[in-house]
């Protein structure tokens, strides 16, 4: 069985299939983890438009069960939240439209963080109708 070639070239493809779809993953965690650190070093630094641009990115190179992507999406939440205490409502509705508009980016066959989704759209509309026009 080993001497057929049919075989071996199967085994061949398929091995090189999954080392390729591994080294995809392993360089998307990284640039989701490089991403990251940028956002967080904007946010230190108080630029908030800045980092709610970083986190952003960071959700675009979405990967299952990547621990950045969740860690994004809550900072995103927090920054909207502390945007509405302080009443920044843009700032906020920023923040929440980049969830939604992210995770709108990154679905495919099926949407994830879609319960985060839904809750970030409820949050943007409710700070939209506190923006003076």
């Amino acid at each position: 069985m080993r001497e057929n070639p049919v075989f071996r070239w199967t085994v061949t493809i398929v091995g090189v299939i999954l080392v390729m779809v591994a080294m995809f993953w392993a360089e998307t965690m990284h640039r989701a983890w490089r991403e990251f650190k940028e956002a967080e070093k904007s946010e230190r630094a108080g630029d908030m438009p800045m980092a709610i641009l970083w986190h952003g990115t960071v959700i675009s190179f979405y990967t299952p069960w990547s621990p950045w992507v969740n860690k994004s999406i809550e900072r995103l939440f927090a920054i909207g939240k502390a945007s509405e205490e302080k009443g920044d409502y843009k700032l906020a509705k920023d923040a929440y439209d980049e969830i939604v508009h992210r995770i709108y980016s990154i679905r495919s066959f099926y949407t994830p963080h879609k319960n985060k989704q839904t809750k970030a759209k409820e949050l943007s509309e409710k700070v939209k109708q506190k923006i003076k026009i």
